[in-house]
C-alpha cells in the first residue's frame, strides 16, 4: 500500500469509528460542555480528569497526560501496535481492509478472515444443537450437574456437537462452501470416504482471541471414548500455547481488579465467572506459555494462579511460575486443599471460600520455598543445606534487596538457622555467578550532565535474570557514592538541600549517614546502622567492593534536583487541571507552571520531557 492510501485508509477508519463511541464502551462519560468526561482508565483516580473532544476528535487526561485520537486510545487500551489497532478499529466499523502490498500477505489475510467466519459458524451450530434440538439434552444435563447456568452457557457461547460423523460437514455443504478450503480450520476430516466431522459428541468450549472472534475450540467427551478433552489444531488462526480461555470476557474486570486469576481449566473458569469472580483465565489445560504470559501482561502486572492441588497441578504450577515473573507480572500462589480445584471448591463452599484462598495465596518465594520444604523435609544439617542452596537462585533473581532481605529472615526461620549463615551462603553464590560472568561487562555512556556517567551490569543479586540493563536508582547512587568517601557525605548534604527522598527507605539510610557522619573511619561499621537498613548498607557494601566505576556525585545530584522540579510540576498540572475556568486561582497557577518550564529549560537544556 503506497504512502497516499495509506494515510486515506487510517482517515477512513477514524471517520468511521467516532471517538466517544469507542471510548464509551470503556469508560463512563457524561457531557461537559462540549467535551465528555470520565476517570482515566489509565491510572487509578477519583476525581474524573479524563476528557475526550467529540469535535477534535481526540482525549486527553490532565492526571496522567495520556491523550491521542482514537487508534492510540486502542493501541493504550488493548496494548495493540499501530498497525493492530488500526486493523481492529476497521473490523470494528466495517470498513475493508485494503489490499497488502504482496499477494501472499493478501491470501494469509483472506485466509484467516475465511477461518474466522468458518469457526463463528460452526460455534452458532453447536449451540444451536445445544439448546434447541433433543441431540442437546445430554449436554444439557451435563451442565446442569456439574452446576452451570443457561445465562453462563449462553455468555461463553457453549455448544453441543452430535454424535454424527457428518453434522458440521452436511452443514458446510448446504452452505455452499468448499470442503476442501474448510479443511484447513481442523473443524473437519478427510479420510478415505470422505469428510467427516473433528468433534463428536462433545460439549464445545469456543476459544476466542482477545477481541470475542472465535479461533478454535474446546470439546469435552460425554461418552466413552479418548481423549477426554480435545482441542482444535494449529492452525494460522490458532496456537494452543498463545491463547487463554476466557480472556475476552475477562479482561475488563482484570483491568477494574488490577489482578488476573489463572485456573486449568474450562469448568474451573466457568464456575469462577458464574460465581461472580470475573477476572479469571483459563491456561487452556496445559503448562503456562510466554505467549500467555505476553497475552495477560497487556491486561494487569500481577496474577495469582490457582491450580489443581494435585501432584500434577503442582508441577504445572511450577513451571508456569517463572514463566510469568520473566514476564514482567508479579506473581502470586493460591494453594487449594487436597483433592480440590477451583470449579469443585466454589460447588462445595461458594464464592466466599475462594475469594478467601486468593486472599491468602503466596508469593513466589514463599510458595517455592514451601514446596522444597515439602519435598526436602529437611531434619539433619545436610538437607537444610540443600535446601538453602535451592533457594540461592530464587534471592538472587530478586532485586529489591529489601525483599531479599526479608526472604533471607524467612528461609532462616523455617530451618531454624542464623540469618548469618544463609546471608554468608548467598554472598558465596553471588560472588560465584558474578566469577563466572568475567571480565565484568561496564558500559560507559555519554557525558550527559542530566543522567548517570556510568552504568553497569550488576550481578544477579542487584540485576535480576531479566537480561535488560538499566541505569541505578540516583537516590541509591548517590548512597553508594556516599559510602566511598567520607567528603562526599558532606558535599551531597549540600547538594541535595530541599530535595525530598522518594523512596522511604533511602531517605532514612541518608539521615543515618548523617548522624554517624563523624565516625572516623570510612565507610562506617555495619553495627551503626538499624536491622532494617542493614541489608541497603550491605548491598552498597558490596558493589562498592566488586569495583563498579566510582559514580558520577554531580550527575546524581543534577539528576534528583531535575526529577524534583518535575514532580513539581506534575503537581501543578494537576492543580491547573482541577481549578475552575477563568478564576483567579487558575491564573494563579498557570503563572507558576510557566516559572517552573522557565526553570526547567534553564537549569536543564537538554531535558526533553517530563519522565
Amino acid at each position: 500500500m503506497d504512502r497516499l492510501k495509506e494515510e486515506e485508509f487510517i482517515e477512513e477508519v477514524k471517520a468511521a469509528n467516532e471517538i466517544t463511541s469507542v471510548i464509551g464502551e470503556y469508560v463512563s462519560l457524561r457531557k461537559r460542555g462540549g467535551s465528555f468526561i470520565g476517570l482515566c482508565p489509565f491510572h487509578q483516580e477519583k476525581t474524573p480528569s479524563f476528557n475526550v473532544h467529540p469535535e477534535k476528535q481526540f482525549f486527553y487526561c490532565f492526571g496522567c497526560g495520556a491523550g491521542g485520537d482514537v487508534i492510540n486510545f486502542v493501541m493504550r487500551m488493548e496494548n495493540m501496535t499501530f498497525p493492530e489497532a488500526l486493523n481492529w478499529l476497521a473490523e470494528r466499523a466495517g470498513v475493508p481492509l485494503p489490499e497488502r502490498e504482496t499477494p501472499a500477505e493478501q491470501r494469509a489475510q483472506k485466509e484467516r478472515e475465511w477461518l474466522f467466519r468458518l469457526h463463528k459458524l460452526a460455534a452458532l451450530y453447536y449451540q444451536k444443537v445445544l439448546t434447541a434440538t433433543p441431540a442437546g439434552k445430554k449436554a444439557c444435563a451435563y451442565l446442569e450437574e456439574r452446576g452451570i447456568s443457561s445465562a453462563t452457557a449462553e455468555e461463553f457461547l457453549l455448544g453441543y456437537a452430535p454424535d454424527s460423523w457428518t453434522g458440521l460437514v452436511d452443514l458446510f455443504q448446504k452452505k455452499n462452501l468448499p470442503l476442501t478450503a474448510a479443511e484447513k480450520s481442523g473443524l473437519i476430516l478427510r479420510g478415505e470416504k470422505g469428510y467427516y466431522d473433528r468433534f463428536r459428541d462433545r460439549l464445545m468450549f469456543p476459544i476466542g482471541n482477545p477481541q470475542g472472534r472465535v479461533a478454535a475450540f474446546g470439546g469435552r467427551l460425554l461418552g466413552e471414548g479418548v481423549p477426554k478433552y480435545l482441542n482444535s489444531p494449529e492452525t494460522p488462526l490458532f496456537s494452543k500455547g498463545r491463547y487463554l480461555y476466557g480472556l475476552f470476557q475477562a479482561k475488563d474486570a482484570i483491568r477494574k481488579e488490577g489482578w488476573a486469576v489463572i485456573v486449568e481449566g474450562y469448568m474451573d473458569l466457568l464456575q469462577a465467572h458464574q460465581a461472580g469472580i470475573k477476572n479469571v483465565v483459563a491456561a487452556l489445560g496445559t503448562a503456562l506459555t510466554r505467549d500467555q504470559a505476553k497475552a495477560l501482561r497487556r491486561y494487569t502486572e500481577q496474577a495469582i494462579i490457582a491450580f489443581d492441588a494435585d501432584a500434577a497441578g503442582q508441577a504445572a504450577t511450577m513451571r508456569g511460575l517463572d514463566i510469568l515473573k520473566e514476564s514482567g507480572l508479579a506473581v502470586r500462589v493460591a494453594t487449594l486443599p487436597p483433592g480440590e480445584d477451583p470449579d469443585s471448591l466454589l460447588r462445595k463452599e461458594g464464592p466466599g471460600a475462594f475469594r478467601q484462598l486468593l486472599e491468602k495465596s503466596k508469593d513466589l518465594f514463599t510458595f517455592k520455598l514451601d514446596y522444597l520444604l515439602e519435598q526436602e523435609k529437611p531434619g539433619t544439617p545436610e538437607q537444610k543445606a540443600r535446601v538453602v542452596a535451592a533457594v540461592l537462585p530464587l534471592l538472587a533473581a530478586e532485586e529489591n534487596m529489601v525483599v531479599r532481605d526479608e526472604y533471607i529472615r524467612k528461609v532462616a526461620a523455617r530451618l531454624e538457622v542464623s540469618e548469618e549463615a544463609v546471608y554468608t551462603e548467598w554472598r558465596r553464590y553471588a560472588s560465584a555467578q558474578r566469577k563466572k560472568k568475567q571480565p565484568l561487562d561496564i558500559k560507559r555512556k555519554s557525558r550527559n550532565t542530566n543522567d548517570i556517567t556510568h552504568t553497569a551490569v550488576l550481578p544477579p543479586a542487584a540485576s535480576g535474570k531479566t537480561g535488560r540493563k538499566t541505569p541505578p536508582h540516583p537516590e541509591r547512587e548517590v548512597l553508594r557514592i556516599c559510602l566511598q568517601e567520607k567528603k562526599n557525605l558532606e558535599r551531597i548534604k549540600e547538594e541535595l538541600s530541599g530535595i525530598e527522598w522518594t523512596v522511604e527507605e533511602y531517605k532514612l539510610f541518608f539521615t543515618r549517614l548523617l548522624e554517624v557522619g563523624e565516625e572516623e573511619n570510612w565507610p562506617p561499621p555495619a553495627s551503626l546502622f538499624p536491622a532494617e537498613l542493614r541489608s541497603i548498607y550491605t548491598e552498597l557494601r558490596a558493589e562498592n567492593e566488586l569495583g563498579l566505576p566510582p559514580g558520577d556525585l554531580e550527575g546524581c545530584c543534577r539528576r534528583l534536583r531535575q526529577l524534583q522540579l518535575s514532580r513539581e510540576i506534575r503537581q501543578i498540572q494537576q492543580e491547573v487541571a482541577a481549578a475552575a475556568e477563568d478564576s483567579p486561582e487558575l491564573q494563579e497557577k498557570l503563572a507558576l507552571l510557566n516559572e517552573l518550564h522557565r526553570r526547567m529549560r534553564e537549569e536543564f537544556p537538554s531535558f526533553s520531557g517530563l519522565r
